[in-house]
């Protein structure tokens, strides 16, 4: 391998550490009291950020609901970014769910909505149940293509019971993530500026999935950049 391939590779390895989520705040360590960071909390009973429980760091937010009688209580989790998501791309979406009480009537759903510049909805994931596990399990919401127009997203978690007597539920969520995954098109521009890194990759000398890892980590920098810029 010549000096200035080893130094191309150095270079996209060395961006593989773990680059920002879209999402911001997104293992909700930084808060006010039981509120988190970049997030919105409300409805009638509204999650809290708590260090009852956490699937990294110490802090997740908890919703927990208990209907009094048969009146229903409800709680959105949500947050919106303005910018960073590329119309046409491919995201996926991901958490981590802890799942300590799902009793009659109770509902819990995603939805991703994207939005253009000028704060415009346009098509996306509508409400979509889920459900957590008694220990911390990974939710994977895959292939989610950002439309012509998109430039933001709004990611909501909904949580409600019904108007029945002894409705309840509660959950823990945490590690909340919307990442691009699909970057052949910046994988393939890459290979043919730098020929001695196909060459490489068709040897068997660097993996095609450490290269790739580069452009991802290095793309998503970049992304994180703009975002704070503006």
């Amino acid at each position: 391998m010549t000096d200035l391939l080893r130094v191309i590779v150095f270079c996209l390895v060395a961006t593989t550490a773990k680059a920002d989520s879209i999402i911001s705040n997104s293992s909700f360590e930084t808060g006010n009291g039981q509120g988190a960071d970049q997030w919105n909390c409300s409805l009638s009973v509204p999650p809290v950020r708590s260090e009852a429980e956490a699937h990294s760091g110490k802090f997740s937010m908890r919703s927990t609901l208990k209907n009094a009688g048969a009146v229903p209580s409800e709680g959105h989790l949500s947050q919106s970014v303005n910018s960073g998501i590329v119309e046409g791309k491919t995201y996926d979406l991901t958490f981590w769910a802890k799942q300590t009480d799902f009793g009659v009537s109770y509902v819990q759903e995603y939805m991703v909505e994207w939005h253009d510049d000028n704060g415009a909805r346009l098509p996306g994931k509508g409400l979509t149940n889920f459900k957590g596990q008694k220990d911390w399990a990974k939710v994977f919401v895959p292939d989610l293509v950002a439309p012509v127009g998109a430039t933001g997203v709004r990611l909501m978690f909904r949580f409600v019971t019904g108007a029945v007597k002894g409705g309840s539920g509660e959950i823990f969520i945490d590690d909340v993530a919307i990442k691009r995954s699909d970057y052949t098109e910046e994988y393939n521009k890459f290979l043919k500026a730098n020929p001695a890194v196909a060459k490489a990759i068709k040897g068997g000398k660097i993996s095609k999935e450490k290269v790739l890892a580069g452009i991802r980590s290095r793309e998503e920098e970049k992304s994180a950049d703009n975002k704070t810029l503006k």
